[in-house]
């Protein structure tokens, strides 16, 4: 009833020449929201003749609701997380299995296990968050077949369009260029399928979703079913492979307990050798560390899973070779997994790849040569001097 009271009003108001803009103004002042104000004016204008589709003609007819853009705008933000983490993930998983000597700069590798792991966390948790959004929009315009999308969502839909269909063009023609150059390796041609399938699959599904919400095309169901399975599975075997490539979560806690033990036994060295040339003889045992107030910090630690301490030998206490005095000493700490220099520098978040990082998987040792004596250190042999040109 106070809908058609709504009704009746705005056709009166209609009829004695209140202009369209002016009426919602004024019905949105009072209280109506702007969707039914809009709905009104529309029925109103029916009402007093203005020809109109026989949906709006029985008063079926209906603006989306707020909520309902608000969940199709999130649906946006969600695909272009997905997107690029689904892209990410498998540019890596392809690196991981097809390297590339020139692909790593600076001694580092183009696999990241950092990337990998936050790709997989961002498709865990936003592609099914995307999944139901994108049913609770089809559920709308499926149970009311009359109701109309808003301009916001229908332009960043077409937004979505061209932005996938730029994206594929670009890559056909980069693939074709590639080809044409005699460059074209299996890494590159994955990496250009993974993008060709990935947009192709957006401009499919949105261009699917344009005839079914815009234009009211009878699409079957069982067709967005079917993209829904294909593009989880897709998902499903990059987050597989992912876990291989990048490592288990029990694989990465080994390898940060090993992180942990190469970095103690580089500060443990270093320790060793100021002690060393500071009072001309090696510790007897790493807890004489912890006896000296100047290295204290050095002597309590300990493997960071089991606490037992680090192994410590003495080979050579003083021995002269060439006027320096030198002593010579080795470390050792029981590692969970074997690290290579390109296991080390796949992360960007890792330091370089020294001794202590690199080694076998179980007990591993590494020596290290300190001088005794500190006025011996002027005796150490240097980078010859570059000849002086005389005029």
């Amino acid at each position: 009833m106070e809908n058609s009271k709504l009704t009746a009003f705005v056709a009166q108001k209609l009829a004695e020449g209140t202009k369209a803009d002016e009426l919602k103004q004024q019905l949105v002042l009072v209280g109506w929201s702007e969707e039914e104000a809009l709905q009104a004016i529309s029925l109103g204008l029916v009402d007093s003749g203005v020809p109109s589709p026989l949906r709006i003609m029985s008063g079926q007819g209906r603006l989306a609701s707020t909520v309902e853009v608000i969940i199709n705008l999130f649906s946006f933000i969600l695909l272009g997380g997905v997107a690029t983490a689904l892209m990410v993930l498998y540019y890596q998983i392809i690196n991981h299995y097809f390297p590339d000597a020139l692909a790593g700069g600076y001694g580092y590798s183009d696999v990241s296990s950092s990337t990998i792991h936050y790709s997989i966390a961002a498709l865990i948790v936003g592609f099914p968050i995307y999944y139901v959004s994108i049913k609770m929009w089809f559920k709308r315009y499926r149970e009311d077949d009359a109701k109309t999308e808003s301009k916001l969502t229908k332009w960043l839909t077409y937004l979505v369009l061209l932005v996938a269909a730029v994206t594929i063009v670009g890559d056909l023609v980069t693939a074709l260029f590639y080809f044409l150059q005699g460059e074209v390796t299996m890494r590159f041609f994955l990496k250009a399928l993974v993008i060709l399938g990935v947009f192709g699959m957006i401009f499919g599904f949105y261009f699917l979703e344009r005839k079914k919400v815009q234009y009211k095309k009878d699409i079957p169901r069982r067709t967005f079913q079917m993209y829904g399975y294909t593009v989880s599975i897709f998902v499903v075997i990059g987050i597989i492979f992912g876990f291989i490539a990048g490592g288990s979560p029990k694989t990465e806690r080994m390898r940060g307990f090993d992180v942990t033990r190469a970095q103690d036994l580089n500060s443990l060295a270093n320790c060793i050798a100021s002690y060393g040339t500071d009072r001309n003889s090696l510790p007897a045992t790493l807890e004489s560390l912890s006896e000296s107030t100047q290295y204290s910090y050095c002597g309590g630690k300990s493997d960071p899973e089991t606490g037992k301490a680090y192994g410590y030998h003495i080979l050579t206490a003083s021995e002269k070779i060439n006027g320096v005095t030198q002593g010579k000493f080795e470390l050792c700490a029981m590692f969970s997994l074997s690290a290579t220099k390109e296991s080390v520098t796949r992360d960007v978040y890792s330091s370089y790849a020294d001794k202590w990082s690199i080694h076998p998987m179980g007990e591993s040792c590494d020596s290290e040569v300190v001088t005794l004596d500190r006025a011996d250190m002027r005796l150490l042999p240097t980078s010859p001097a570059l000849p002086v040109m005389v005029k």
